[in-house]
């Protein structure tokens, strides 16, 4: 209800003054009734006693009315239509800031329990940061013989950098992680450590592949390597089973990532371990040698005929008996023989003892020259002089003739043909001056005839006599022209050399023509490892190989004994040929890079 002010019949003077001291007296009224006391002036409505002049004069100079009476009630309204709502609306971000803050916090914990990974979260409501502390861990694969060893884990991490978590290992921790997060895509998981060459042989193991190119850009680039590198792949298709990560977390250390798939598991305990391969012996064994020893192959054939009955238990002997032997860097590590597995066998001519151990050297070239089809040995780098020896054409086509492991009609010309008919004139000649005599001596009397007789077989004996040192001369002459025409000849290439000794082993019958090469080297590797006289001898041939290839060519004087050595020779061709054909594979090759990265990195992260 409006309140009406009656204003008396006063002077302009005294109606304001008078309106002062009402304004006065009605402010408590008007502020319990929370109606202004001018607001029946404000909206017009007209006292009963007041004129137009002095009214509209109030209207006017409303102003002139105190100043705390207007500003009171402009705050009050305000304040509450105004300054409530704002006041809400101020505190809506920080309620949802932290709602937000416990809603991320709730995924991020259901993500670490999903992914079994334990860690200590802690979040800021007003900031809506989130604090996780991970445990680093440090890994090394299990023991081979244990069964989780060959398997996948049943709960792996599918978080960024859990990689790692798809196999089993010994976990250790060796530190701790701090995140902070704002949102729960952000988390990752810390990469674990690991030995490069445990993780690499680890892996080998399970039937990984080495990647040539991908350990090639590793070794030249190293941690610029660009991430998705392959370095591993899959034992049955191209895909990558380890690769290079992009290094988020390393710490600048290599950061790797591994895949793989159940599918690709086809190797057990039951299978060699990397850098290890098994050398089998066979019947031929105890002949190959004997051979080598320098034996004659007829007391060696008599030998068997005598001991016949007693060949068959040997026979099998041979059959069951194999040695595993492990190949690592420097060349043979370490090997046991089957029927005795928990002794270590002492064969310290094939170790190396010192750098200059040539017959260690060529044994674990011809290991892993065997080996290599196979896919078994990573760890030994063939020399650079080994390659560099097979690569090149040694033995000339002559030298193998006068070796009797060719015949000229199986190599190219090379020697000069000699003309024979001057000496069969000659022949011819004495033949009809000895008919010529034999008729004279006939028409002599008896008395001069026997004298004539005794002259000529006296003459006869002297011609004959001085043309055996003629013709012995001569065949020496020959001999040093075909022995200087042998070794100036056209040389033969590893391959041809290898077949043609390899047939004439089987001519000679010291191995059974169903024996490829690669057989008869692993029988070759065997008698090294038994007999350290066959392991000298073979180690001086293969150097004497290597003399040749530096000195461009066989030695007239080493021909000769060649000759007494043609056995040892033809086996020899044999480790040599395998060389070379293992020096053109690709898997060989990547040995040296792929070594010389795990001697740059010995420790990487993996996730």
């Amino acid at each position: 209800m409006s309140s009406v002010l009656v204003v008396p019949a006063l002077s302009r003077g005294q109606t304001r003054q008078h309106l002062g001291n009402l304004c006065a007296a009605a402010q408590p009224q008007a502020t319990a009734n929370r109606l202004p006391l001018w607001y029946s002036l404000k909206n017009n409505e007209k006292p009963l006693a007041v004129d137009n002049d002095l009214l509209n004069t109030f209207q006017a100079g409303s102003s002139s009315c105190p100043s705390n009476v207007a500003s009171m009630s402009s705050a009050v309204d305000i304040i509450t239509y105004v300054g409530i709502p704002l006041a809400v609306l101020g505190v809506l971000p920080t309620l949802y800031t932290c709602l937000k803050s416990l809603f991320t916090l709730r995924s991020i914990r259901r993500m670490l329990d999903e992914n079994g990974v334990s860690a200590i979260t802690r979040s800021s409501l007003l900031s809506g940061i989130i604090e996780i502390e991970i445990p680093r861990k440090s890994i090394i694969p299990l023991d081979r013989f244990d069964p989780p060893y060959f398997e996948l884990s049943y709960t792996p991490s599918h978080l960024r950098g859990g990689t790692w978590t798809i196999f089993n290992w010994k976990e250790m921790v060796i530190g701790v992680k701090a995140y902070r997060l704002q949102y729960h895509d952000e988390l990752i998981q810390p990469q674990a450590e690991v030995e490069f060459e445990q993780l690499i042989a680890f892996l080998l193991d399970r039937g990984a592949v080495p990647s040539v190119a991908g350990f090639k850009d590793l070794r030249s680039s190293g941690l610029w390597t660009p991430a998705g590198t392959k370095l591993l792949l899959s034992p049955i298709t191209s895909d990558a089973a380890l690769i290079v990560s992009p290094p988020d977390d390393s710490d600048g250390i290599l950061s790797l990532a591994v895949n793989w798939q159940p599918e690709w598991d086809k190797r057990n305990c039951d299978s060699l371990p990397p850098y290890w391969m098994r050398v089998v012996s066979c019947v031929s064994t105890s002949t190959i040698k004997n051979a080598l020893k320098g034996e004659k192959l007829e007391e060696i054939k008599e030998d068997e005929k005598e001991l016949e009955l007693e060949k068959i238990p040997t026979i099998l002997h041979d059959i069951a008996s194999a040695i595993r032997i492990r190949i690592g860097s420097a060349g043979l590590d370490e090997a046991y023989n089957e029927d005795e597995p928990k002794t270590r066998m002492l064969v310290p001519h094939v170790m190396p003892r010192s750098h200059d151990n040539h017959c260690a050297t060529w044994f674990a070239s011809a290991c892993t020259a065997l080996g290599a089809p196979k896919g078994g040995l990573w760890s030994f780098v063939i020399p650079d002089d080994v390659k560099l020896l097979v690569r090149r054409d040694v033995i000339p086509c002559g030298v193998m003739v006068l070796l009797e492991i060719m015949t000229d009609e199986q190599v190219p010309t090379w020697r000069t043909e000699y003309d024979t008919r001057q000496e069969e004139l000659e022949k011819q000649i004495k033949l009809q001056e000895r008919t010529r005599s034999m008729m004279m001596e006939g028409r002599l009397p008896p008395d001069q005839r026997s004298a004539a007789i005794r002259a000529r077989m006296d003459r006869e004996h002297q011609e004959f006599h001085n043309e055996h040192r003629r013709k012995t001369l001569l065949y020496e002459q020959r001999k040093e022209q075909s022995l200087t025409e042998a070794t100036t000849s056209q040389r033969l290439g590893f391959p041809v050399v290898a077949e043609a000794s390899r047939k004439w082993l089987v001519a000679q019958e010291i191995v059974s023509d169903k024996m490829t090469a690669t057989e008869i080297v692993e029988q070759l590797l065997f008698c090294m490892i038994e007999d350290a006289g066959i392991a000298t001898r073979m180690s001086d041939m293969l150097n004497r190989w290597r003399h040749w290839a530096e000195s461009g060519g066989v030695p007239r004087n080493q021909v000769s004994e060649l000759q007494a050595q043609v056995t040892l020779f033809a086996f020899s061709t044999l480790i040599l040929a395998s060389i070379k054909e293992a020096a053109n594979d690709s898997a060989v090759n990547v040995v040296s890079d792929m070594q010389e990265c795990i001697r740059m990195w010995r420790k990487v992260r993996l996730g």
